[in-house]
């Protein structure tokens, strides 16, 4: 016979909120001065909750409190639902408050410079009742949010995704720079052709976890005569394979007030353009959807939107 599910107490969240910051901290001490309670208390607390969910969530002894694989399994699976939790409370409130709806927007980083703060301002003026909250992932992560409904929109530069239950729309285009390091030999130029930069190695996103960024920069090299090499790498390592080498990466001309130190922009003189896309799914029509595109494209076709007085994008 399959085991019983958890006993009601499972629906405590207090309980499951105390269990996330002892396991943070691997102390019954230092979880109850953030909780403010006893030690006893928290560790009454632990304890109804494993009896709740039938396992042991921790190893105690009188020197160490570790998680078990149970409680580990635990801790990454509540985590974000809490969170989850929280965002959803912040959100009834402000809407009672204000009155309104809440547009939860999940991103790519090429979004979050110019395009989603231009959009936001255009609905400060036309839409006050809409309140924004943004998120941001990777590509991937940006189709699962919206396929699970985590997000109301997702808005990204070359979106590699769409479909029969995922609508996209083009809501603007932006011409592409290339990013090298202070040491490349083309660095001091400020503008360049791509072909001058055909004979160095072009870096690209994973394709794994970005395949829009990882499609473009091979387009963009296919359209040169002398076909560069294009290696992958991850955000980590990219900053140091651009400093330390000659290599050079593709980025959304917006980025170039938002580069890590060290790092030079080039505009392109044939300037090839990347297309934004806003996607969303087919079974829940967003909030304000044609408001929204609409303040997409106005903030895509006019740079200095970004400026109009708004709100800002809660993260």
């Amino acid at each position: 016979m399959a085991d019983a599910g958890p006993d009601a107490d499972l629906n405590d969240i207090r309980l499951l909120r105390t269990f996330m910051v002892v396991a943070q901290e691997l102390s019954f001490t230092r979880a109850g001065a953030r909780l403010h309670l006893t030690q006893q208390a928290v560790s009454s607390q632990v304890r109804a909750l494993e009896t709740s969910v039938r396992v042991q969530l921790f190893r105690r002894t009188t020197r160490s409190v570790r998680l078990t694989r149970s409680g580990r399994l635990l801790q990454e699976r509540v985590q974000p639902l809490l969170q989850a939790l929280d965002e959803a409370i912040v959100d009834a409130r402000e809407v009672a408050h204000r009155g309104g709806a809440v547009l939860v927007v999940g991103h790519t980083a090429s979004a979050a410079h110019r395009l989603l703060p231009g959009a936001a301002g255009v609905l400060g003026r036309v839409a006050p009742e809409l309140h924004l909250r943004s998120e941001q992932y990777s590509e991937l992560g940006l189709r699962a949010a919206v396929a699970e409904g985590r997000v109301h929109l997702g808005v990204g530069l070359e979106l590699a995704f769409g479909g029969r239950r995922i609508a996209r729309q083009e809501v603007g285009r932006e011409p592409w720079c290339a990013v090298v390091g202070p040491r490349h030999p083309l660095a001091d130029r400020g503008r360049v052709a791509v072909a001058d930069l055909a004979g160095h190695v072009w870096l690209s996103w994973p394709r794994s976890s970005h395949p829009g960024h990882w499609r473009a920069v091979h387009r963009i090299a296919s359209a040169t005569e002398a076909t560069p090499a294009v290696a992958e790498t991850w955000l980590s390592l990219a900053q140091a394979r651009l400093t330390t080498t000659r290599a050079v990466m593709f980025q959304p001309l917006s980025v170039k007030a938002h580069l890590p130190q060290g790092l030079v922009p080039l505009e392109l003189e044939d300037a090839p353009v990347g297309s934004f896309s806003a996607v969303w799914s087919t079974l829940a029509t967003p909030p304000c959807l044609h408001q929204v595109l609409s303040a997409l494209a106005e903030a895509a076709e006019h740079p200095g939107v970004s400026g109009v007085p708004g709100r800002a994008l809660r993260t």
